[in-house]
């Protein structure tokens, strides 16, 4: 009984992936296509079946075409699953991909961020070097000479003070952009399908979409064959049950002294013997 559960099981639900697959890809024509897949799903376990139980008494070609048909329905079912999951996989990538790519975009603006921070830090360590340069030469110049190096001065410590604001808006702008590398890293991290075949592919260090790939083709390798090999095993398990509970004819031998036997019935013949017996005994009377 479970045996034949699993069977009808594991072959109902390759039909459904399979017939919705090929459907989703002849979506023009949905339900027609539907009918049709599902037709040769239920051909196909039958076939199985048949060729099974009539091996023996089939003809060559009729045996060697339903084998043939069974193997091409098994690889038409795999395709089916591969094109559905891997349709349900897109659905998921997409909006994987569109976040991946803000994340790769924020990163390259905080990057963006850091140059101008760091060619900010370089001029204004220049500019602060120069003004320490010019305000050592003032004590040896005169009010007028040093004029000219007050309003240098001057200038360089505006300069240094309009670049000190822009690095403050620019590390402002970067904290702000890590927040939001941190939220998008917590919806990848919600997201369960995606985020346990990302760490999959992180720890192997594999493209995503190939560590997908290969993980439905070793779905779409190993689910319409178990089914097949389900069936044929419910069919051998169904046959040997009926072997076994099939009553066997015993011949039954039954001994002489068994026999019963026949009472003998009275004689109603009157013998000579007895006459003259009789003749006598009424003479004496």
């Amino acid at each position: 009984m479970l045996l034949g559960l699993s069977a009808f099981l594991v072959a109902g639900t390759a039909a459904y992936f399979s017939v919705l697959g090929i459907a989703t890809l002849f979506s023009g024509n949905f339900y027609q296509v539907v009918v049709m897949a599902g037709a040769l799903e239920f051909g196909k376990l039958v076939a199985t079946s048949y060729l099974y139980r009539y091996w023996n008494q089939t003809v060559w070609v009729l045996k060697v075409y339903m084998l043939v048909a069974v193997l091409i329905l098994m690889g038409i079912t795999s395709l089916g699953i591969f094109g559905y999951l891997s349709a349900a996989y897109q659905v998921n990538s997409s909006k994987f991909a569109q976040v991946d790519s803000q994340i790769v975009l924020l990163t390259q603006q905080k990057e963006s961020f850091d140059k101008e921070i760091e060619q900010i830090n370089s001029r204004v360590d220049t500019l602060n070097k120069s003004r320490a340069s010019q305000e050592k030469r003032l004590p040896d110049l005169s009010s007028k000479a040093a004029q000219p190096i007050y309003k240098d001065i001057e200038r360089s410590g505006e300069e240094i003070k309009k670049l000190s604001d822009r690095s403050a808006e620019l590390q402002q702008s970067k904290t702000e952009k890590d927040k939001e590398i941190i939220a998008l890293n917590l919806e990848i991290s919600k997201s369960k399908d995606i985020g346990t075949f990302k760490f999959v592919a992180d720890a192997i260090n594999r493209p995503l979409d190939s560590v997908v790939t290969a993980f439905i083709c070793i779905l779409m390798v190993v689910f319409d064959p178990l089914a097949v090999a389900l069936i044929l095993a419910f069919n051998i398990a169904i046959g040997g049950k009926i072997l076994k509970e099939s009553p066997v004819e015993e011949e039954e031998i039954v001994s002489e002294s068994e026999i019963p036997s026949v009472p003998e019935e009275p004689s109603n013949k009157i013998t000579l013997s007895g006459i003259k017996a009789s003749g006598k005994l009424k003479r004496k009377d």
